[in-house]
């Protein structure tokens, strides 16, 4: 997620708070807070064009591994989804896992170096 103030790639998701919160979650927006500048926003957990690859349900994270079937024991319907042979796959910031039959892409987001300052101490 890219803050929509200063366009940072250090964001994560907040607690929701209030009425509005609980609402937006129903239609699938999330609140998430910028840890550079502080700003509270909503959005979707992944990006819109990004949504039909394989993502963590719980972060959003694209960077997946794939695990053994018998790794992923909470979910809905897990006994059908091992019998049918769902890829399995663990995201490592979270530590979820879970089933998903999207296609993977690993999708690392930009980060941009520092400014430098204009006068460098050298």
């Amino acid at each position: 997620m890219i803050c929509p103030q200063c366009r940072s790639a250090r964001c994560s998701r907040s607690h929701r708070s209030g009425v509005i919160d609980f609402f937006g979650t129903l239609m699938g927006m999330r609140p998430w807070r910028c840890r550079v500048c502080d700003y509270r926003f909503y959005g979707w957990q992944v990006p819109v064009s990004f949504a039909r690859y394989a993502h963590c349900p719980k972060c959003g994270n694209f960077d997946l591994q794939r695990i053994a079937h018998d790794r992923v024991d909470r979910g809905t319907l897990v006994f059908v989804k091992r019998f049918l042979g769902f890829p399995a796959y663990r995201c490592d910031p979270c530590r979820e896992r879970f089933y998903s039959v999207r296609q993977t892409r690993r999708i690392v987001p930009s980060v941009f170096p520092p400014e430098q300052s204009e006068n460098p101490t050298a």
